[in-house]
């Protein structure tokens, strides 16, 4: 995708936000929850649990009945689980195929609440290639980056300085064309 087309994706995509301008980071998590069932045009559901393994923070899986559910990582901080949720939106925007865990066994330790069924299922689809994670990341820095931009310009919250650090910085990186 070169410069032009990730601009008018992103652009696309933080339209469809609508967010308000007294709008919260907990009201955009679920926003995100909405926008992904509108373009899987199927219901999607959001489950906030623990993670025991620190390097999975999130994982988008489709249901027997044709349902999704996307499983964030719980943390304190809406704004994480923003930017993990905005993560899973990437994959779909960039249409990469559903994130899965190699075996049966990781996936148990990822999310014991499953049940069996579901871990079979996950355990057995492909795991998004190195460039995907990449690509996925650096969309979802973007689209938070902007989001998070859009809120502090509506002047209705007070942003937390270091995220506003964080913001700037995200907004100075420069993707290269491909």
């Amino acid at each position: 995708m070169n410069r032009r087309e990730w601009q008018v994706l992103c652009d696309r995509t933080v339209e469809r936000f609508a967010l308000r301008g007294s709008a919260t980071y907990r009201d955009a998590c679920r926003r995100v929850g909405e926008i992904m069932s509108e373009i899987l045009d199927a219901q999607v559901e959001l489950k906030f649990v623990v993670i025991p393994d620190s390097r999975l923070t999130g994982v988008t899986a489709q249901r027997m009945d044709g349902t999704y559910v996307v499983y964030c990582a719980r943390s304190r901080s809406w704004y994480h689980r923003l930017g993990i949720l905005l993560h899973e939106l990437a994959h779909l925007l960039l249409e990469h195929r559903p994130v899965t865990l190699d075996t049966e066994e990781s996936l148990r330790r990822f999310a014991p609440h499953l049940p069996d069924k579901m871990v079979h299922l996950l355990a057995h689809r492909n795991v998004h290639t190195t460039d995907e994670e990449k690509e996925a990341e650096e969309l979802a820095d973007e689209l938070l980056g902007r989001l998070t931009e859009q809120q502090r310009m509506a002047g209705t919250r007070e942003v937390a300085p270091h995220i506003m650090r964080i913001a700037e910085v995200l907004g100075d990186h420069d993707r290269t064309d491909d």
